[in-house]
């Protein structure tokens, strides 16, 4: 009888459950939190607010996400992204190496600009050409095929040191002396206003021939699949055909910006 009654309650207990599992939809995106993980940098994203943070959010709303907001140095966002262990990141340039671990999503265009104090190189060749010269870049960070061969030539004479934050990039030229030159993109002159050193800074486009550089978002291949990145694609179309990308690129850039940011 005792078994009869056991067999009777494990019965009921399973069609309890496929009953619940039958009523309950299925999980959402939402409902599995991600971590998404910003670094310092100018207007992208600083003291919690910038068009990253912005991006985010509107796809958080739109796609129905749960999103842990995280701060990280670039270069550990890069090393975790590759490890598995952060399943999101942004403002983020794509290559051979990146696809390796990571998709991508583009969202914002910049266009890399060389920064210079005083006249002292006006040229990439005069920059090369120096053997003393000095340029400080961020660890971890790409600027696409011309500067980077430019950073290149430049570190095979000794002459790049590199620094952890953006912040610590426009420091290094707002020493005056430290370094000749910086490579930064408009979304990051928030620094060099922030200091007031706007009257003091060259900015030359030295590379002419070369669109602007594309960035997107971030997805380890460990936490998204094709799929979900198609899902995101949607999402980013959606808010570039109805207008909200010009909308939250015109709250901290220019409307020259504004247009060369919209060319991805």
């Amino acid at each position: 009888m005792r078994k009869i009654l056991v067999k009777f309650l494990l019965l009921i207990l399973a069609i309890g459950c496929a009953i619940t599992a039958w009523a309950q939809p299925a999980e959402k995106k939402g409902q599995k939190s991600l971590d998404v993980a910003f670094y310092e940098g100018g207007y992208f994203y600083s003291n919690g607010v910038g068009i990253d943070k912005d991006v985010v959010d509107e796809i958080k709303n739109r796609g129905g996400y749960s999103f842990n907001y995280l701060e990280r140095p670039r270069v550990r966002i890069w090393k975790d992204l590759e490890a598995g262990s952060l399943p999101m990141s942004v403002s983020g340039i794509q290559n051979p190496e990146r696809d390796k671990f990571a998709y991508f999503v583009p969202y914002i265009a910049q266009k890399n600009k060389a920064l210079v104090i005083g006249n002292k190189h006006t040229t990439p060749e005069s920059l090369v050409a120096d053997k003393a010269a000095r340029i400080a870049v961020v660890r971890g960070f790409k600027h696409g095929e011309f500067f980077d061969q430019l950073v290149e030539k430049v570190r095979a004479n000794g002459g790049v040191t590199e620094v952890p934050t953006i912040h610590n990039l426009f420091l290094m030229l707002n020493s005056g002396d430290r370094v000749d030159m910086i490579i930064s993109q408009p979304a990051f002159f928030k620094e060099m206003r922030d200091m007031g050193i706007e009257s003091r800074v060259s900015v030359y486009d030295w590379d002419t021939a070369s669109k602007p550089i594309v960035l997107g978002l971030i997805l380890a291949k460990a936490h998204f699949s094709e799929n979900d990145v198609k899902d995101m694609k949607k999402l980013i179309d959606a808010m570039r055909k109805d207008g909200t990308l010009k909308k939250i690129f015109s709250k901290y850039l220019s409307s020259k910006d504004v247009e060369d940011a919209l060319n991805f």
